[in-house]
């Protein structure tokens, strides 16, 4: 209860208050009757209710099982009979989940319930039975199985709740990763194919600029050429960049989104129009490629072009494609050369790299130890599976949602059972304890016999049945006369009296009358 709003606070007081003056009411209702308990044992066991339930009903928030045990083994003494149950086994089916100590508890209650009965009224033990079932089934059972239903259905919708924000968080998640991954393929594709068509466009300027100039208006058939080479150049480029936007807007299916090996000539024609001296090898028969594939071996050869031109200037290039038997090796490898002045970030060779591994295949680079000049060379390979398979992301655990619904919908219509079963007993139990005859307790001519006018009444309460077959308040003289049914032995002094009943007078505490009548009727 710490931290608990006033309104919680009120409503709990409220509760226990409730549960108990109306468990020490019924209980002085029920029991306080001379035959049963005395006035003051009487009072003892309401006062001891009173206290009991206002003590239960906090502690069944925090210890359930344990207040409900309590209460049904205090049943006992009570009469059989006590408002705190209602609240009590409510928490249980609430709050509880095990439940094999769940069921310790009912059967608790339960025994507790036909043992008060039995210990008040005297009844037989199957009446008892029968009235402590009606009693368990009413106010125990039900309102635990109506609780344990109530709590799996906010467990249920509290489970969906969170459901739904996971889901919304996860594709809050999925809709950025998708940005992002959009965002470093366009800089990818726009690296591989604008960076290469510019080097190229930087290297023709700069062998214009260096080409002859010849007298008069007309131009030098080198800066001509050259002139040819940059308008080339850049409708490549801008070619290339409509390709980006196709590749980017395709769904995967369409063959032509890509570039194929098929255009690795046209790359290195537009590279030896640098000056360049490159050589391209082909080695076995071509086969088919996955889409993905094809279009990393073409990137491979692109980027190893670019850098070859654009680090090692001058530098000799070879360009081989080789069909393996199981796999396509693609190579692009440049002796030493003129080194590039600029700053380069790494990012072409890491692009490359992840290109390769997505379309199933693996990426090396790095310089040529065997190459004895000054600064050595540089090579770019790779090696892409004819079958490579696009690798999927691993699945994100589901949660145990599903598992959750299920376990839930089961314990609501084990709920629903125990409802319809407590029913059932209630209504059963009831028809029971109605149609299965009482027998009465009967008192026999010896017990008559014993006892003389005069004899304190507790002595003869002590050796009669608790339950008499009637009382007579103040019948005169301010006695009480307590009627018995006679044993089957006794007979009637009249020939027509079908049965005898003996009776028993008090007054301040003494036997003042006794007799035994014939019953005709």
């Amino acid at each position: 209860m710490r931290g608990a709003s006033w309104q919680r606070l009120t409503y709990e007081i409220g509760l226990a208050l409730f549960c108990g003056l109306g468990t020490a009411v019924v209980h002085l209702e029920l029991t306080y009757d001379p035959p049963q308990d005395s006035m003051a044992s009487a009072i003892g066991f309401a006062v001891l209710g009173f206290f009991a339930s206002v003590a239960l009903v906090p502690l069944r928030l925090v210890r359930p099982l344990s207040a409900l045990m309590i209460c049904g083994l205090l049943s006992v003494a009570m009469g059989g009979f006590s408002l705190t149950l209602v609240p009590l086994s409510a928490s249980v089916g609430y709050r509880a989940w095990r439940s094999v100590p769940i069921v310790l508890a009912y059967l608790t209650v339960l025994v507790g319930c036909v043992g008060g009965i039995y210990r008040v009224t005297g009844f037989p033990l199957l009446t008892s039975f029968l009235l402590g079932l009606m009693e368990f089934s009413a106010f125990v059972l039900l309102p635990g199985a109506v609780a344990a239903m109530v709590a799996q259905r906010r467990l249920l919708v509290m489970t969906m709740h969170q459901r739904n924000l996971e889901l919304h968080a996860e594709r809050r998640l999925a809709v950025g990763q998708a940005q992002t991954r959009e965002r470093n393929r366009i800089a990818a594709e726009l690296h591989d194919s604008l960076g290469h068509r510019l080097t190229l466009i930087s290297l023709y300027a700069g062998g214009l600029a260096q080409a002859p100039a010849v007298a008069g208006d007309a131009p030098a058939p080198e800066r001509q050429q050259a002139l040819g080479l940059l308008r080339d150049t850049s409708a490549q480029a801008m070619g290339e960049l409509r390709q980006i936007l196709r590749i980017l807007h395709q769904d995967g299916a369409d063959p032509e989104g890509g570039r194929s090996l098929a255009q690795v000539e046209d790359t290195v024609a537009s590279a030896r129009g640098t000056g360049t001296r490159v050589d391209l090898v082909r080695v076995g028969e071509a086969r088919p490629l996955p889409l993905l594939a094809e279009h990393a071996a073409y990137r491979v050869v692109q980027e190893g072009i670019t850098n070859a031109l654009k680090h090692a200037g001058g530098a000799p290039i070879r360009v081989e494609v080789r069909y393996e038997d199981d796999a396509l090796f693609v190579e692009v490898r440049n002796g030493p050369g003129r080194a590039y002045e600029g700053q380069s970030t790494g990012q072409g060779l890491a692009g490359l790299a992840e290109r390769v591994r997505l379309a199933g295949g693996v990426l090396s680079s790095g310089p040529l130890i065997s190459e004895p000049s000054a600064g050595g060379g540089f090579r770019v390979g790779a090696v892409l599976p004819y079958e490579g398979e696009v690798p999927e992301a691993a699945p994100e655990p589901e949660g145990d949602f599903p598992g959750e619904l299920r376990r839930s919908t089961r314990r609501q219509q084990i709920g629903a059972v125990a409802v319809v079963t407590s029913i059932v007993l209630s209504l059963g139990s009831c028809v029971g304890s109605i149609v299965v005859p009482i027998p009465p307790d009967t008192v026999s001519q010896n017990e008559f016999d014993r006892f003389a006018v005069g004899a304190p009444e507790s002595d003869v309460r002590d050796m009669t049945p608790r339950s008499s077959w009637w009382t007579e308040d103040d019948v005169g003289d301010g006695k009480v006369c307590e009627y018995y049914m006679a044993s089957p032995s006794v007979e009637p002094r009249s020939a027509e009296a079908v049965e005898v009943h003996f009776v028993f007078c008090f007054r301040d505490g003494v036997l003042v009358e006794k007799r035994a009548d014939d019953i005709t009727e």
